[in-house]
């Protein structure tokens, strides 16, 4: 895998132990201002040729453990915007080397609502499920600043496509995403969002101010001020509170205060009576230190 990401690979949390198969470097849009995950990295697209001798490999690898994998995902940071034909000949790859279950990757709104239905209904019959979408927000002021390049008119559109295709999908949302300019927006619009849609899990990371992200400089010219966690914990605390789908939360990340995994609705208030003891049992200050040491620990891995 080296060979095609020298440095990390960027792939959704919910199929982390799953095949991973490289076809795209990088993100197609890179205009988020949080961003940082491809700074300066072109977007790039392997050959056929360099993705079957991965796979052929792959294969080799897994008959030697006698494991059968069946789970997949597309590698990297959008790779649904590549045009349906390449897409199918990549799928049926890696039928050619593997017995799938399904074939997963990351995808913007407008990958989504690109693609026509009969698309994405070809690929779902290769394997196509467990798309992952970056909605981030359900606040079109938040998503605007952070020149996301979607609305939650788009992020809804596209989830109910996918529900209406029968193609199941997880969702991310960033904490603290708003600042203190924008909180109240963001957590009060990004729970009416995600009651709006259905994905089957939704995963939170807290917004980092990443020193190569555009997202430093307007924090230095005082134009976004970053949330203390006990505000971070607020948010997360309400759109829980409001949320009334029946879905897996995974707020495992690093990034977050408190790493919490549950199903809704059956763990809703064991996790909100754990965030609330978390945020109340600590001064901020102690908050802060816990963070520090969490990033230590971060750094070294």
């Amino acid at each position: 895998m080296d060979k095609f990401y020298p440095i990390y690979m960027y792939t959704p949390m919910p199929e982390m132990h799953n095949v991973m198969v490289p076809v795209t470097s990088g993100c197609s849009y890179q205009k988020c201002l949080y961003c940082d995950l491809n700074f300066r990295q072109k977007f790039h697209l392997f050959k056929l040729a360099e993705i079957e001798d991965y796979l052929r490999k792959e294969k080799i690898k897994y008959d030697n453990m006698r494991r059968s994998p069946k789970k997949f995902t597309l590698l990297e940071g959008n790779p649904l915007c590549v045009k349906a034909s390449y897409l199918e000949a990549v799928f049926a790859l890696i039928h050619k080397y593997f017995e799938v279950g399904y074939i997963s990757m990351f995808a913007r709104t407008s990958d989504v609502l690109h693609k026509t239905d009969e698309e994405l209904l070809r690929l779902k019959a290769m394997g196509l499920d467990r798309l992952c979408l970056g909605l981030e927000s359900g606040s079109d002021e938040v998503l605007s600043f952070h020149k996301k390049g979607h609305s939650v008119s788009d992020s809804i559109r596209a989830c109910k496509k996918l529900e209406r295709l029968g193609i199941s999908y997880s969702v991310y949302i960033m904490l603290g995403l708003g600042g203190k300019e924008l909180t109240l927006a963001h957590r009060e619009g990004t729970a009416k969002l995600l009651n709006e849609i259905k994905p089957f899990e939704i995963v939170f990371v807290t917004t980092v101010i990443f020193k190569r992200a555009p997202l430093k400089d307007l924090v230095r010219a005082k134009e976004f001020t970053r949330l203390a966690i006990k505000d971070v914990l607020a948010e997360e605390i309400y759109i829980l509170q409001n949320l009334e789908n029946s879905t897996v939360i995974k707020a495992t990340h690093k990034t977050n205060p408190l790493p919490l995994l549950a199903k809704f609705p059956e763990g809703k208030e064991d996790m909100l009576r754990k965030l609330k003891e978390y945020r109340d049992g600590n001064t901020e200050k102690e908050l802060r230190k816990n963070e520090m040491r969490k990033w230590q620990v971060w750094s070294k891995e």
